[in-house]
């Protein structure tokens, strides 16, 4: 997960201007890849990195040398557990491999934990609106036994379903496309 996340993560990190929010929440972050990389590209930006207990105990062989005491981990289940509070949450390449009632389940929590005007960054491999590509997001989806590969429109419409407004949509130069969404 490490070396995929650091694929997208500079990406993601600047793909829009989040000077907004102060404290963000990556749930199911890993080894904080995409943390260290938004605390560099927004000063004013702290973030906690929300995984799995074991995750958290490995994750501290993989920080920056020179860590940024702006991100810190916590260890629990997003499908469980409170989430931190944040004004931002952050879902880089999680919603992709949810089953339905999983997604629910995530989804619930995250609008539940949001107030009005809190932010949701999501960073997926998006499909085409006409389902024929990228490559690359079709054969994952290939390789994916209870997920489902989205494109843009049909996140932005799932997100609706959990009081989410998309502001913007990025294609970037990774593999990934980016979703800055505000709860309304």
């Amino acid at each position: 997960m490490h070396c995929t996340a650091r694929i997208g993560a500079t990406a993601a990190a600047v793909a829009f201007d989040l000077s907004t929010y102060k404290t963000a929440c990556d749930l199911g972050g890993c080894t904080g890849t995409v943390a260290y990389e938004l605390v560099k590209a927004h000063p004013e930006l702290s973030v906690t990195v929300f995984d799995l207990p074991a995750v958290v105990e490995l994750s501290g062989s993989f920080h920056p040398q020179h860590a940024d005491n702006r991100v810190s981990f916590k260890a629990g289940d997003f499908f469980k557990d409170d989430l931190p509070k944040a004004d931002l949450y952050i879902l880089v390449r999680i919603l992709h491999d949810l089953t339905d009632e999983k997604l629910h389940v995530l989804l619930s929590k995250v609008a539940d934990a949001c107030t009005p005007g809190c932010g949701l960054l999501l960073g997926e491999i998006f499909l085409e609106e006409d389902r024929s590509g990228p490559s690359l997001g079709l054969l994952q989806a290939l390789s994916m036994s209870e997920g489902k590969q989205r494109s843009p429109a049909e996140y932005s419409q799932l997100l609706k379903n959990y009081g989410f407004i998309t502001a913007h949509v990025k294609h970037t130069n990774s593999l990934l496309g980016v979703m800055l969404c505000l709860k309304a």
